[in-house]
């Protein structure tokens, strides 16, 4: 695959140089990526030993780690299974004890409630060390993460140069959701990876039709609908990088055209086989798709119906969402400075495009754009506002054009070089400064990380993952018992907290009375907003500071402020 340097990078990248020079660029090149992705994975790996498992995490873990020990993966079967086998390795390879499950009927096991039932019981209930099963667990979506800003340097780097390459692998490393969701044993930041790749190998497919480069295509369009189903969404995608190129085909002579749909054909036959094996083999070898079928349906019912309960957006709840969810949470998810980029590359890729139409059509920009339009339009038509992390397959992609454009824009002076080198110190820089609570982020535009709850709630804030926070603070207080408001999967007494249970999500095990009344209330963030709950339980302690707040989203109050009932 060549690589060639536009024009307009000379500036930053020199224009004759020596093979020696040339290759201490690379090598400088090379080292500043290295070090963004050990910078990121450090900033991942340290905050994730501090967060406890969140909402579904829990599921992909002990389901896989239960599937290699019993050859059957069928605790989730609504979920394609390669997450969990690569989450389930590591733990499983730890030698961990299973839950009994000799007298659970199969009734019972296929109830959906019986997946967090089982997950619970692997993680607390059997003598695992919950702590280590998650860092086990989790270190595959570490991997992940970082293998995610490689793959967009590259692909920038193979259109626009390395000065773009470098600023969009910046961009992602230190987005916030990858930093939060890069330490989570869950589909998100692998479905962005998957799609990023297979959407890469089809672009290169539909540009220069070959029977290796279908395969590939093939091969990576099966891993990410084996990742997450909604990846069919690559089929429209496909389309519409054909029909570009077709209309970008039509220049050449009459011959050229007929042997470019030729082999276009050839390379679609052998995309479409390789894809069909590569989905038969990762649900170990069901040629009819059995499984597949029911996750498909299943995800398409999650998809338009939603989730059965209601979104949130500042301060505001509603059944059925809103269209602008999305780019609402994307205001509140990215930094101002990141959104000062968006706008300067878009409006130098567009003059870019404007001065030259048909070369346009074959740039690097058209398999991002094509792949935003498909899947930002199911995100508009979407009823499933309950996070943002379902945008994440798009975010790769605005990091990529905003690489390209911001390089592009700072060619043009000096004072824009500075301009956009200060936008993306400033997008990292504030990233990083929520650690280790990348979860609970939001941008300049909120009133307070502390009061980021009026403005996002669930996995957009709080998905379980502060137990260990509420658990050491009570140890450094020497609190016994609080009266606990829990939202997550995570079991509290898991981790030693003792609790007189109040309303939660999911609702927590009785324990035994404490010997004298509990001076603290703690409440999750999202309990907090009252999004889940009928009646707003929790609406007074809106009203009340609390006595402190731990990672942004359990609330800590004083008996006296808010009452216990």
């Amino acid at each position: 695959m060549n690589k060639t340097i536009p024009a307009s990078d000379a500036p930053l990248l020199g224009t004759t140089t020596t093979p020696a020079v040339r290759a201490r660029r690379r090598l400088a090149v090379w080292s500043v990526l290295g070090l963004m992705v050990i910078v990121s994975g450090s900033a991942i790996v340290g905050a994730m030993r501090r967060t406890s498992p969140t909402f579904d995490e829990i599921v992909l873990v002990a389901g896989g780690a239960r599937g290699f020990a019993t050859g059957t993966f069928d605790l989730a079967p609504d979920h394609p299974p390669l997450m969990q086998y690569l989450y389930g390795l590591p733990v499983w390879l730890s030698d961990p004890t299973l839950p009994d499950e000799s007298t659970v009927s199969a009734q019972v096991r296929a109830q959906p409630g019986y997946r967090y039932k089982y997950a619970s019981a692997f993680y607390w209930a059997v003598g695992n060390d919950p702590e280590r099963v998650s860092f086990l667990g989790r270190l595959p979506a570490v991997a992940i993460a970082l293998l995610l800003t490689i793959v967009v340097f590259l692909y920038t780097r193979r259109f626009w140069g390395d000065a773009a390459g470098l600023t969009a692998a910046a961009l992602t490393a230190f987005m916030p959701d990858v930093l939060a969701h890069g330490g989570v044993a869950y589909n998100d930041v692998p479905i962005a990876l998957a799609i990023l790749a297979a959407g890469w190998a089809v672009d290169e497919t539909v540009r220069h039709p070959a029977l290796h480069r279908g395969m590939l295509a093939g091969l990576l369009t099966g891993i990410a609908i084996s990742v997450k189903i909604s990846a069919a969404a690559l089929l429209p995608v496909a389309v519409l990088l054909i029909a570009v190129e077709a209309v970008a085909q039509r220049t050449p002579a009459p011959e050229s055209r007929a042997r470019w749909r030729q082999a276009l054909a050839l390379a679609t036959l052998a995309a479409v086989v390789v894809t069909y094996l590569t989905v038969v083999l990762v649900y170990r070898g069901d040629f009819a798709l059995a499984e597949f079928r029911y996750g498909l349906q299943f995800r398409y019912r999650h998809m338009t119906s939603g989730h059965g309960a209601a979104a949130f957006l500042l301060g505001n709840t509603s059944t059925t969402g809103w269209w602008y969810y999305f780019p609402a949470a994307f205001l509140f998810k990215t930094s101002a400075a990141m959104q000062i980029l968006v706008l300067l590359a878009a409006a130098a890729l567009v003059r870019r495009a404007a001065a030259n139409a048909p070369v346009a059509l074959r740039s690097g920009a058209r398999m991002p754009i094509a792949a935003l339009l498909v899947f930002g339009g199911t995100l508009l038509t979407s009823n499933l506002n309950i996070g943002f992390r379902y945008a994440m397959p798009v975010l790769p992609l605005v990091c990529i054009l905003t690489g390209a454009g911001a390089v592009a824009a700072a060619s043009s002076s000096r004072v824009m070089r500075v301009a956009v080198l200060a936008c993306v110190t400033w997008a990292s820089a504030f990233s990083l400064s929520y650690y280790p609570h990348f979860l609970a982020y939001i941008s300049e535009y909120g009133r307070g990380r502390d009061e980021n709850y009026t403005i996002l709630s669930d996995s957009s804030l709080d998905w379980g993952q502060g137990l260990l926070e509420l658990r050491n603070f009570m140890r450094a207080r020497n609190i016994e018992t609080v009266y606990l408001s829990y939202f997550g999967s995570g079991s509290p007494a898991g981790y030693g907290i003792n609790y007189v249970p109040l309303y939660s999500f999911f609702s927590l095990p009785p324990q035994p009375p404490p010997a004298t009344t509990p001076e603290y209330v703690v409440i999750s963030a999202t309990n907090l907003t009252g999004v889940y709950f009928r009646g707003d339980p929790f609406q007074k302690f809106r009203n009340v500071k609390p006595d402190t707040v731990l990672g942004h989203t359990m609330f800590v109050y004083r008996l006296e402020q808010g009452g216990s009932d």
